[in-house]
């Protein structure tokens, strides 16, 4: 039944272009105390772990309870209020506490004060991630990991239902809040704060909360094919064939530069894409074409960050401005 109701679900929002989650729907409110109590008691969140300096802890969550594992020690939390993230503060000793913001926290035992901790996880299959207020989605091997008002709200929902469809993908589960559904469509997703693209646009449904965000690798929108370069700074190039990109999974670029071949490097991050330095051949070519790579690389070392257009073509920025258009046609 579950089955039959997600894929029509999925073909209805395909078809009618509407949000699957754009709504809270009758009887979807909390559960009830014993269904709960059941999914708590069967399915407690995964640990997490993290490193303070040389003390590696994990905290793993039971409902309203935590525990905190120092390898030495284990100690029972309880949550209390804080202006921003989450803290917990041990049940027997007061000066004991956890307080998480995101993938960092820190650590007081007894009162003494430990470096830093920064949280250690292994990647996820899939993520996602949104503003306003900010959230972040890991689809991992145990289940759906939500983190929501900045790392302030943790829901875990163990062993989701996955459906595929044409252009989509569901994921259903349930946690010790209610149900946890995620709606992953292959539809290009500008993230609201750093600009950078991501490969899905993702919507996600907790209780009566609706999130929208962009989910995958952006990586994976530069690699897979050789782009053929079309203009730089507004000026068609001689030859596409001649003057190219080729992006790797190892984070190395490579291609022609109209004359001589070049291989680099390239980063993504937070504050979006670096491209360089580079390397390449040394041979002469006619004076119009060594114009042109001189263009090419000058123009690339000023990228910033990249898009994609309706068209799939490659933006790259510098800036505001489009410094180099491309495309795999």
């Amino acid at each position: 039944m579950v089955r039959t109701y997600l894929q029509l679900a999925l073909t209805a929002s395909l078809l009618g272009g509407c949000a699957l989650f754009g709504g809270t729907p009758a009887g979807n409110g909390a559960p009830d105390e014993g269904r709960a109590a059941a999914v708590l008691e069967l399915d407690p969140q995964p640990p997490l772990h993290y490193r303070c300096g040389e003390l590696a802890v994990s905290v793993r969550s039971f409902g309203e309870l935590s525990t905190l594992s120092t390898g030495q020690r284990n100690f029972t939390l309880r949550p209390v209020r804080t202006a921003s993230g989450a803290k917990l503060v041990a049940v027997d000793d007061e000066t004991t506490s956890f307080w998480s913001k995101g993938d960092a926290a820190m650590l007081e035992l007894a009162g003494v004060a430990q470096p830093e901790c920064r949280l250690i996880a292994d990647k996820p299959l899939f993520r996602a991630v949104g503003n306003e207020p900010g959230w972040r989605l890991d689809v991992i091997e145990a289940g759906l990991d939500l983190r929501m008002d900045h790392g302030a709200t943790h829901v875990f929902a163990p062993g989701p239902l996955v459906i595929d469809a044409a252009g989509a993908r569901s994921y259903q589960a349930m946690s010790a809040g209610g149900e946890l559904g995620v709606l992953v469509f292959d539809r290009v997703c500008v993230d609201s704060m750093s600009a950078m693209p991501h490969p899905n646009t993702v919507e996600v449904r907790w209780q009566d909360r609706v999130l929208r965000g962009c989910g995958g690798e952006p990586a994976s929108l530069l690699v897979g094919g050789t782009w053929r370069v079309l203009d730089i700074d507004g000026r068609s190039t001689g030859d596409p064939q001649r003057v190219t990109l080729d992006f790797a999974e190892d984070g190395r670029v490579a291609g022609l530069a109209a004359c001589n071949r070049y291989t680099g490097a390239y980063v993504l991050s937070g504050e979006g894409l670096r491209l360089g330095p580079f390397a390449g051949t040394r041979m002469a070519c006619p004076p119009a074409v060594m114009d042109e790579e001189t263009r090419f690389h000058a123009a690339i070392g000023r990228v910033t960050r990249f898009g994609v257009d309706e068209q799939g073509w490659l933006l790259l920025y510098a800036g505001d401005d489009v410094v180099m258009r491309a495309s795999r046609d």
